[in-house]
């Protein structure tokens, strides 16, 4: 009768729902840092620790949720700051095309780097996991992982855009 009870209560919202995760609080530490020089770096996990704080944020589900929202944010924004690398950069191979320069192509190194980070990216991701041999240590390794690696990608990315030619 209480696996039974456990089971309805399960799928009940009030369990189902990890920790509310603030997506505004990333935008807003990129913003403070830039609006005062700091390392944007400081902005890696701060979201994360925030969700985590709050009531269910310090089960391992409630972490893994926290951890892997905020990866999703810095997802959005690598991908965003890609895509403006790779325009950036094929608009200046076809400027050095044009001036009939031999230079290798910087486009497809640029795209072919990014997929190896991934395939990097993804492997430690899963080291992190595994090392824990199943214990419920590897969700949350594996989701920090993500995220951190995720957001330091993101902002090289965004830092080549600010340091074009």
């Amino acid at each position: 009768m209480r696996f039974l009870l456990l089971l309805a209560l399960a799928g009940s919202p009030a369990l189902a729902e990890g920790p509310p995760y603030d997506a505004g609080m990333l935008p807003a530490c990129l913003d403070r840092t830039a609006e005062s020089s700091a390392d944007a770096r400081v902005c890696i996990g701060e979201a994360a620790t925030q969700c985590m704080a709050r009531p269910g944020g310090d089960t391992t589900v409630g972490m893994v949720d926290c951890l892997s929202a905020e990866a999703k944010d810095w997802d959005s924004l690598m991908n965003g700051w890609y895509g403006k690398a790779m325009q950036q950069t094929e608009a200046l191979d076809a400027e050095m095309k044009s001036l009939g320069s031999a230079a290798e192509p910087a486009a497809p190194v640029l795209k072919q780097a990014q997929r190896d980070w991934i395939a990097f990216r993804d492997s430690s991701c899963k080291f992190q996991s595994i090392r824990y041999q199943g214990g419920t240590a590897g969700g949350p390794a594996a989701a920090t992982c993500l995220m951190q690696m995720t957001g330091e990608q993101a902002l090289q990315l965004r830092e080549l855009l600010e340091d074009a030619p």
